[in-house]
């Protein structure tokens, strides 16, 4: 009778198991989302050279009626957007209406007015334009680093199942065993083999993340990466504005050098020698590949960073326009 037992319970393990493996494993198996295209691509491609780049503002001799009517970041983002000399002229038609309150001297300036505020919502525009880009792609890897937590979360569960359901099947089976007290040995295999199939269940559910296709042809984390004299993917002034620095102040980095720094210290990809990190760099600032959860996760923050640097752009266009304004 106990050998019939046996057999049976041998029977059902050997069902069981791979049953509960397979279940476990196939919730590994994420459903084709190739991510080749996306809808945030608005196909525009900067073309300019470094000679359209406005002087350094360390080099402008300005006259003392501009600085003392615009602070400095005004003047910077002003001459970031090429507008230096219409500021100039229209600080010199003020002084010119003031003395001689002319209609045509009045006409001078609302005409500076209109295109300087022209200048100014050109830019504008354009700021939001890479930024609402980013933005888009940012919402893209939030949503699909979402999709991956939930197959994620499902799979650990299952995962977790598998392991105590294994467990529970070695417990019940050496008992039975041990009760009948004839066969020893084979009660140590099963716990044995039980204990190895919990451990082995339990390390897949740390080590073996779901991941998925997610590509990203017009990268912008590439552009700040390399940092190139010109960019493809942000207009000469934002591109312009990201990497001003003074060589005069060199405790005051370019933009997109502190910006660097930050991810570099954030996730330590300044130690080349790491395998890991080299291929984290070629996935973030490359053209995509299989990201997880969390590499997604990161991106995302990587590109909400990112924007929020452009939006201060724009805060800067705003206090120059209120200046105007006065």
């Amino acid at each position: 009778m106990h050998s019939k037992g046996v057999k049976q319970i041998f029977k059902y393990l050997g069902i069981v198991i791979p049953i509960l493996v397979f279940v476990s494993c196939k919730s590994s198996r994420i459903s084709s989302i190739q991510e080749l295209s996306s809808n945030c691509n608005q196909q525009n491609l900067y073309n300019y050279s470094v000679e359209d780049f406005p002087e350094p503002f360390y080099n402008l001799n300005l006259d003392t009626a501009l600085l003392g009517r615009f602070s400095e970041e005004g003047l910077k983002i002003a001459n970031a957007i090429g507008i230096i000399e219409l500021l100039s002229e229209y600080v010199d038609a003020e002084k010119k209406y003031n003395s001689t309150p002319s209609i045509e001297n009045k006409v001078s300036i609302l005409d500076l007015d209109r295109r300087l505020a022209n200048a100014i919502q050109r830019a504008s525009l354009e700021i939001s334009a890479v930024a609402s880009e980013i933005d888009c792609e940012e919402e893209r890897a939030d949503q699909i680093s979402y999709y991956l937590k939930k197959r994620e979360d499902d799979r650990e569960t299952k995962f977790t199942v598998a392991a105590i359901s294994v467990g529970a099947i070695a417990t019940i089976t050496s008992g039975i065993l041990f009760a009948t007290s004839d066969n020893s040995n084979m009660e140590h295999v099963i716990q044995v083999g039980g204990g190895i199939a919990e451990a082995v269940l339990g390390f897949m559910i740390f080590t073996s993340k779901p991941k998925l296709e997610f590509y990203h042809p017009r990268n912008h984390l590439e552009e700040i990466w390399n940092g190139k004299e010109t960019s493809l993917l942000f207009p000469a002034h934002v591109w312009y504005y990201f990497n001003y620095y003074n060589p005069d102040k060199p405790e005051e980095p370019s933009l997109r050098v502190q910006i660097l720094k930050g991810w570099k210290a954030i996730y330590e990809w300044e130690k080349k020698e790491n395998k890991h990190n080299q291929n984290m760099v070629a996935l973030f600032f490359g053209k995509g590949g299989q990201y997880t959860s969390e590499t997604l996760k990161a991106r995302a923050r990587m590109l909400d960073q990112l924007q929020a640097n452009i939006t201060l752009m724009k805060q800067d266009l705003t206090k120059l326009a209120s200046y105007l304004d006065k």
